[in-house]
């Protein structure tokens, strides 16, 4: 004598049911499943992996040059074609691998070590300077030496010639071993003013969001930022359903730091160190400066006071092996 009553229906039947009389929400489900099966037959992401020296803009415009791009159909692709196409053009990739897996491509290179040239030892040759230089040690092995301690040379100079003289044998060609060491001087000098305009952060931010589609844009904060000063952030992400299926539809976040113009007075001191700090990242991003030893560079910073602020000349006095071998 028991009732039974149904608390909950679950399962597809029922779901199907349920919406078999929505026809328009069944048949978008349909065009939704039509448009992502089209959408994985293209190329929506290219990934760049094993690059240190070489960017992965350059990296990605290069593939773009053999049709690998955003937007490509798949099968008009061939990986192997294109990657032994990029080998032989390219002397700094020792290896390029292409795979696409998804809507993504991924592009794994081996950026190829440059090695010297290595000459027989019974083959004659020079020796020639690397870099320009003042001539600050040379020790003749063999061959005849066509500089001294002082010189200046150039890059390419002859420091040593695969010759050797003779009173008696005459001149004979030989195969030129020396060390030779030469000095390099960097330097950078710069002026500024006690009294500077710096930019400061208020701490106020404001936050706009796009979507973009391809090359579609949707801005949903139109009109001009309500600061008057900032400075702009933008990330953007890629939106997938899975690891390696990329969508081509990206989520750009756009974030803008007010700033205001401020005045402030600069010690002497505090200026000298400003100064000496940014030629050290300058002269270090342009000549490398950290990679010599300690023992064989020397620093010195000259400073000239003026009425309006002060002159900072910072220079680097490097001692380095300049020579090497050449027919």
């Amino acid at each position: 004598k028991c009732k039974v009553k149904i608390e909950k229906k679950a399962g597809i039947p029922f779901y199907i049911n349920k919406y078999r009389k929505r026809k328009i929400f069944v048949i978008a489900i349909l065009v939704i499943a039509i448009f992502i099966f089209a959408l994985t037959k293209f190329i929506w992401n290219i990934e760049v992996v094993g690059n240190e020296k070489i960017s992965k803009e350059e990296i990605i415009e290069l593939v773009s040059e053999y049709g690998i791009k955003q937007g490509k159909l798949k099968s008009n692709i061939n990986e192997e074609k294109i990657s032994n196409a990029i080998r032989l053009k390219r002397d700094d990739l020792s290896w390029i691998g292409i795979s696409i897996k998804g809507t993504n491509a991924i592009i794994t290179i081996r950026e190829a070590i440059e090695t010297p040239e290595i000459i027989d030892k019974n083959e004659i040759c020079n020796i020639i300077a690397t870099k320009d230089a003042t001539i600050s040690k040379i020790v003749v092995q063999s061959g005849t030496a066509r500089v001294a301690v002082g010189d200046e040379v150039k890059k390419g100079d002859i420091l040593v010639e695969g010759i050797m003289e003779g009173a008696n044998t005459g001149n004979r060609e030989v195969h030129s071993e020396a060390d030779v060491y030469g000095k390099s001087y960097y330097e950078k000098e710069k002026k500024e003013s006690f009294v500077q305009n710096i930019k400061s952060k208020t701490g106020n931010e404001e936050q706009k969001n796009e979507i973009c589609i391809n090359k579609f844009k949707i801005n949903f904060n139109k009109g001009v930022s309500k600061f008057e000063n900032y400075d702009t952030i933008s990330t953007s992400k890629k939106i997938k359903l899975f690891s390696d299926f990329y969508l081509p539809i990206e989520i750009k976040k756009i974030t803008n730091i007010e700033i205001v113009n401020e005045q402030k007075v600069y010690s002497e001191e505090e200026l000298k160190e400003k100064i000496e700090k940014e030629l050290e990242e300058e002269l270090e991003n342009k000549y490398e400066i950290s990679k010599y030893d300690e023992k064989n560079k020397k620093r010195d910073v000259e400073v000239n006071l003026e009425d309006d602020g002060i002159t900072v000349k910072l220079m680097y006095e490097i001692q380095e092996e300049i020579g090497t071998k050449a027919n």
